[in-house]
């Protein structure tokens, strides 16, 4: 073999070991950096005619596990889910504040514990005085809860499209990956385009297509969100419906609705618009129901001065939020009813029958305290579901997760190995040109 390509053979092995060295020095450095897929020297041999003529390093390959890739991105839609739906149910939760003294549960049994001390001592101005302050501390309980959740809702909104902003400018994002991929073939821009991509599926359900250049193709809900240079942003329209705010996102440049039933945009809008009109629609009808009943039988019955049709509670109360007891009862509590008219004094029917009132199903077939208890539980085992949901979907996540590190993840121990093993190759590829030159200049000396 000629002296010139043992030369070649030396020079194409120190290129290729110090780009191998590079390679793994770029694992080391990325160690920490989770989305980051560790690159491999791509080997590959050179040969001319039967002689091997060396080593060269093509560009390093990324290790991916694209099917768990895929995996993750679904499963973490879910977490993102279930994530927020949980977060937002707790904060409903604590509104309602049961294991509270403000609970509304125990505002209603101290309010009919209240008409039942009147019941015993019908003509004492003192246990009127308590009725009158158990309605109005039943009255602020109400409006406090409803006003809370409304509120909780007005500010999810300005949430919802901050969240729609933010999706937009990683769609933005990710087409001008798409045109560096495209032009550059950076793995850099990949490992971005990943990083994108995974922040992306936390925020709503994506579908994601790779193609072979590495650019990405982005739907939702059947429609291509990214695409080549092409972005299909998303908008948020307002409305009232039954009474109640309701957000719906639209594509930017289409009159069609999104579905978005994943995601942290989806639990976003599943509360907005589902699950906290239902409560408050629920409250509203608690509310409306009791009034109405207390104000019936107190119409019916006289007070002191032998005064009837005198509501309890202010009429047209349409729901928790205008719920108030009469002016004229915060004013005078003597005004409040306790026996029928015609019955002698001490004659308490009238309270009783208001205090009676929390065993008759009132609301739906069922009790006041049976009507708010379900409406506690209900909302308590939504809670725990989502609890345990987003338990379960995060060791999921964990698990692809796990599988997607084995194949793109670095392991500090197999590259410091690597390292000392293409440093040990790269010596010795120096050592052939070295040889190689004293060759040539034992050759020249020759005389």
């Amino acid at each position: 073999m000629p002296l010139s390509s043992i030369f070649e053979i030396g020079k194409r092995s120190l290129l290729t070991y110090q780009s191998a060295i590079n390679t793994t020095s770029g694992n080391i450095a990325n160690i920490n950096n989770s989305y980051y897929a560790r690159r491999r020297p791509d080997f590959s041999t050179l040969s001319a005619g039967l002689n091997a003529s060396g080593l060269s390093a093509r560009q390093s390959e990324r290790l991916r596990n694209q099917f768990a890739e895929q995996q993750l991105y679904r499963e973490k839609q879910q977490l993102g889910r279930f994530e927020t739906s949980n977060m937002l149910l707790k904060q409903m939760e604590g509104i309602f504040a049961e294991n509270t003294d403000g609970g509304l549960s125990n505002l209603l049994s101290e309010f009919w514990d209240s008409w039942n001390n009147l019941a015993q001592e019908p003509e004492s101005q003192a246990a009127r005085t308590i009725v009158k302050n158990k309605g109005v501390m039943l009255a602020n309980g109400f409006r406090r809860v409803h006003g809370e959740l409304k509120q909780l809702q007005e500010q999810l909104q300005p949430e919802i499209q901050s969240k729609t902003t933010e999706i937009n400018n990683i769609l933005r994002q990710l087409r001008d990956i798409n045109r560096e991929i495209r032009l550059t073939g950076q793995p850099e821009m990949m490992d971005e385009r990943d990083r994108l991509l995974d922040s992306l599926s936390e925020k709503l359900n994506i579908d994601v297509k790779e193609l072979d250049t590495g650019e990405v193709r982005v739907y939702a809900d059947g429609l291509i969100l990214v695409s080549d240079d092409q972005v299909n942003e998303l908008r948020l329209e307002t409305s009232i419906e039954d009474g109640f705010n309701k957000v719906s996102i639209y594509y930017a440049d289409s009159d069609r609705q999104m579905n978005i039933d994943a995601g942290e945009l989806g639990a976003m809008l599943d509360v907005h618009n589902a699950q906290l009109p239902k409560y408050l629609s629920q409250l509203d009808t608690l509310a409306t129901n009791l009034a109405e009943s207390v104000n019936n039988i107190h119409r019916n019955g006289e007070n002191l001065d032998g005064t009837t049709d005198i509501p309890f509670f202010k009429e047209g109360i349409n729901g928790a939020a205008d719920f108030e007891v009469n002016t004229a009862i915060v004013n005078d509590p003597s005004l409040i009813a306790t026996r029928a008219p015609g019955e002698a004094e001490g004659s308490s029917s009238i309270a009783r029958s208001i205090y009676d009132l929390q065993y008759d199903t009132i609301i739906n077939d069922t009790s006041p305290a049976e009507f708010y208890r379900d409406l506690t539980v209900t909302l308590g085992n939504e809670v725990q579901e989502t609890d345990y949901l987003r338990s379960s979907q995060k060791l999921i996540v964990e698990h692809v997760q796990n599988q997607k590190d084995a194949i793109s993840g670095v392991s500090l121990d197999e590259e410091m190995t690597k390292m000392i093993q293409y440093e040990q190759s790269y010596q010795a590829a120096s050592k052939i040109i070295s040889m190689v030159d004293e060759m040539v200049q034992s050759l020249l000396n020759i005389r």
